[in-house]
């Protein structure tokens, strides 16, 4: 009986600790930031990325810059996140990303097959 009331209070406080320590990063976000480029390193302009929160499956869109930048901020650090990328020009063979971060920042970088 006392292993059975030991196993339980130690779960009990397992669970506690872990939910703890979700409540102190749960209002912690970052970024998710890069550059989409041709083959020959140059920035695609206007194509469109998506991230999407696996947890949430809120959507977000930007269109990258003259230079193949993008950024997306304020995005909970705690959720998994499915990054994609598309072009009316350019084709992608690795056009999807998963993104868990690891600090308050993420970079990625998308090539394309032409």
């Amino acid at each position: 009986m006392k292993l059975k009331n030991f196993v339980l209070a130690f779960i009990f406080l397992s669970f506690a600790a872990v939910t703890g320590v979700q409540a102190q990063f749960e209002n912690i976000t970052g970024s998710i930031n890069g550059r989409v480029m041709s083959i020959g390193g140059r920035g695609i302009r206007r194509a469109t990325v998506n991230v999407i929160n696996l947890t949430t499956l809120e959507t977000q869109t930007r269109v990258t810059n003259d230079f193949g930048y993008f950024k997306f901020n304020n995005l909970p650090i705690l959720d998994l996140y499915l990054v994609t990328v598309s072009s009316k020009r350019y084709t992608f063979t690795f056009s999807n990303q998963l993104v868990q971060f690891m600090g308050t920042e993420h970079n990625t970088l998308f090539t394309s097959d032409d």
